[in-house]
């Protein structure tokens, strides 16, 4: 069944690629007149040869055929070459609209998004949605004018015929679609049965133990064998009745050649067709063998490009993170409040946090310590407000952060990170990203500096400039994490997240900076495990069992 909802929506994404449709129209207009002409042509060309023995005509007719049929080409050409581009439109602009809607969506669908194979999946189906897209505009668009002009052709030499053959054309395509839907009837029904037998195969192997244990091999095989002949009598009864359709449809059109043949006898034998006027209706005829046959096929090439928009709009239809609030948040203080927080792990429903309440001050140091990775991603999550507390509020500044657009909220943090990422192809872009990407170069050169990585990025080979790969090797970790700092220094954050990362020994420099950093923002420090100094830490937190709990400072 062809949803037509999705083809409106796929008609709503092609707003880039009309003109340049209405641009391959303007050469299918050519083709089809150009094969219009070629009846007349040869009709001209028989009168020259049988009545008039006119050799000069003759030569006339054969040269004007030649430069009509090179025209058909470059024609066909031009014509497929640019609905080739309007498919690359097509396929750019849904790769657009992907590319909005992945960067947008809730946090929750990332954990459940199986990254690489379902993003290759809809890449693969919106390219061949392009192209499926093309392919039909193209058959409709090209064979309906080819149709319509061979029609008018047989008008031009009897206008009677014509409409015999404009009457029967409908039915010639109500044919072969019918074949063509018997054919996919069989294998929509055929693979059901074929799954079936291929599990009960797969079980009589996984229990081949318990099968042979208790001597079941030949009641599995009968199974198997009962299973597998009633494949084969469906089998045979969709293939005899296929076939019987398919040759009644075959009459039914040999009886339309036979009515059209006897006509066109009668019409000679009583002198009304003069034989350069039979050539030129059999040239018209023969003409519109394929045009019809490729507008039959129509409704399957939209079977076939549904599944694929299918696919595409499944994706594009998920809710992006929304920003209902009109509320604006003012210059924030960095005060942060957990009140009440519990929060539930999405996979295993386990409790991460309970009845958190924790008020962090404005301005302050405080560690928290959880011991694994996941659980410090979550407490990260829920502090950007890209999860959603079980029970309990987060408040910014006393501001709910229901109340808060999302796009505000995130301004008002920076997050520094044990682990190196690469978020821009070049040094500069890593620092100067999304929301400061328009920093000028003296804004950069200073967070470079003050995070202490300009010494090391001017003895690059192009400086600022200069490219990093994937998974930026030519840097090392310590220097990703000065990368990073110099980042979150240009953002000028109230609050300063550090993941896994504090004062070391034999970091000195990046002691100094983190040092530094911590008295001119709120910061929270994530920790693996207690800090091996409290210097510049104003409180630490241990969680445990998604309970809190504070520790004494002994300075």
């Amino acid at each position: 069944m062809i949803h037509r909802h999705y083809y409106k929506r796929l008609i709503e994404e092609m707003t880039s690629c009309w003109t340049v449709i209405l641009w391959a129209f303007l050469f299918f207009l050519i083709i089809a007149v150009t094969l219009s002409i070629l009846p007349i042509l040869i009709q001209q060309i028989l009168l020259a040869s049988f009545v008039e023995k006119n050799a000069a005509a003759i030569q006339t007719g054969m040269l004007t055929m030649m430069m009509l049929l090179i025209t058909r080409s470059l024609a066909d050409y031009g014509g497929h070459y640019l609905m080739r581009k309007a498919g690359n439109r097509l396929c750019m602009q849904l790769n657009c609209a992907l590319f909005d809607k992945l960067l947008n969506l809730p946090h929750q669908y990332y954990q459940n998004l199986n990254k690489h194979h379902a993003i290759d999946t809809v890449l693969i189906s919106i390219k061949q949605t392009s192209r499926s897209t093309v392919q039909i505009i193209t058959i409709l668009v090209r064979n309906t004018l080819i149709v319509i002009s061979l029609v008018l052709c047989l008008a031009w030499l009897d206008q009677n015929f014509a409409l015999l053959v404009l009457l029967l054309i409908p039915f010639a395509i109500i044919m072969l679609q019918i074949v063509q839907n018997q054919e996919d009837v069989k294998s929509h029904t055929h693979a059901p049965a074929v799954n079936k037998l291929t599990g009960h195969l797969q079980r009589s192997i996984e229990n081949y133990r318990l099968i042979r244990l208790y001597g079941g091999q030949q009641q599995e095989c009968k199974r198997l064998k009962n299973d597998a002949q009633s494949i084969q009598n469906n089998d045979m009864q969709q293939i005899n009745y296929i076939a019987f359709v398919a040759t009644l449809c075959q009459l039914v059109m040999i009886l339309i050649v036979v009515a059209i043949t006897y006509l066109i006898t009668q019409q000679i034998l009583k002198g009304a067709f003069t034989l350069e006027q039979t050539g030129a209706f059999i040239t018209a005829l023969l003409l519109l063998i394929t045009p019809i046959r490729r507008l039959a096929s129509i409704p399957q090439a939209l079977q076939v490009a549904q599944k694929y928009l299918e696919q595409v709009f499944s994706l594009l239809d998920q809710h992006t993170v929304s920003d209902d609030s009109d509320k604006t948040l003012p210059e924030s203080q960095g005060k942060l409040t957990f009140d009440h927080i519990s929060f539930f792990d999405q996979k295993s429903g386990k409790p991460m946090l309970q009845r958190i309440n924790l008020k962090i001050r404005s301005g302050e140091t405080v560690a928290i310590i959880c011991k694994t990775k996941h659980l410090r991603s979550q407490i990260v999550d829920l502090m950007l407000g890209f999860y959603q507390p079980t029970t309990g509020k987060m408040l910014l500044d006393d501001n709910p952060f229901t109340e808060i657009k999302h796009a505000d909220l995130l301004a008002q943090f920076a997050l520094i990170s044990s682990e190196s990422v690469i978020l821009n192809d070049r040094i500069a872009g890593n620092i100067a990203y999304g929301s400061t990407e328009c920093a000028d170069e003296a804004s950069i050169t200073a967070a470079a500096y003050s995070a202490r990585a300009s010494t090391f990025i001017r003895e690059m080979p192009d400086g600022f400039q200069t490219r990093v790969d994937e998974k930026g090797t030519n840097l090392t970790l310590q220097q990703w994490q000065h990368i990073a700092i110099a980042r979150a220094m240009l953002k000028k954050p109230s609050i300063l997240i550090i993941d896994d990362l504090w004062l070391q020994s034999d970091q000195m420099s990046l002691n100094e900076i983190l040092a530094k950093l911590t008295q001119n923002h709120t910061t929270i420090i994530l920790m693996h495990a207690m800090p091996r100094t409290i210097d510049h830490i104003d409180r630490i937190f241990l969680l445990e069992n998604g309970v809190i709990a504070e520790k004494n400072l002994e300075k």
